[in-house]
């Protein structure tokens, strides 16, 4: 039964890598076509804006800024933890057993005991854990420049200087509290009076 539950699981796992790969692979064909198709509307109606940017240049700067590059990222993670969890599974028991021998052997932490689990659970845990950081800092790192700035640096224009944060306008008032209804509210709690 075990076999086949360890089995099982790695099947899964298999199946969702695969997915993961598939998908990320089918949207990037899907963003060269989008980019093909931008890139011909451009040159017809904004010609201003590919100035001096070949198609494959575009198509290349379109995929790069809109690619699922999580799904790559997420399929190398379990691809990772998988090849990790053996070795984990040998050097936690090992290291385990030295720290038990060494703190005096103590039955109620033997292998068999509730320590022995939550170290080997925690630990397998912390084998997974480290490749996910790992590989989020490089998806933070590594992500590409928005699709604005890389078609404008492909033009050899400066890049816009958009902070993507606007002052209020002048005419939008800020909201405050009604202080009528403030008052009416806590005149009628104050003289006891019932709606009934």
């Amino acid at each position: 039964m075990y076999d086949f539950s360890l089995q099982l699981l790695l099947a899964v796992f298999a199946v969702f890598i695969l997915a993961c790969l598939g998908y990320g692979l089918l949207r990037l064909r899907a963003l060269r076509a989008d980019a093909a198709e931008e890139y011909a509307d451009r040159t017809a109606t904004k010609p201003a804006t590919v100035r001096g940017v070949s198609e494959a240049d575009f198509i290349r700067l379109y995929v790069r800024s809109f690619a699922p590059r999580w799904a790559f990222y997420l399929a190398a993670g379990c691809v990772i933890a998988i090849a990790l969890s053996p070795v984990a599974l040998i050097l936690i028991p090992a290291a385990y057993d030295q720290l038990w021998l060494a703190s005096g052997a103590q039955d109620w932490a033997g292998r068999g005991g509730y320590v022995f689990m939550f170290t080997v659970f925690f630990g397998v845990v912390a084998f997974g854990a480290l490749p996910a950081f790992v590989l989020a800092r490089l998806h933070h790192t590594r992500a590409p420049e928005p699709f604005t700035h890389a078609l404008a640096r492909a033009r050899g224009e400066p890049i816009p200087e958009d902070t993507g944060w606007r002052r209020r306008p002048k005419w939008a008032r800020r909201v405050r509290p009604d202080a009528d209804v403030d008052a009416d509210s806590s005149a009628s709690a104050g003289d006891g009076a019932s709606s009934d």
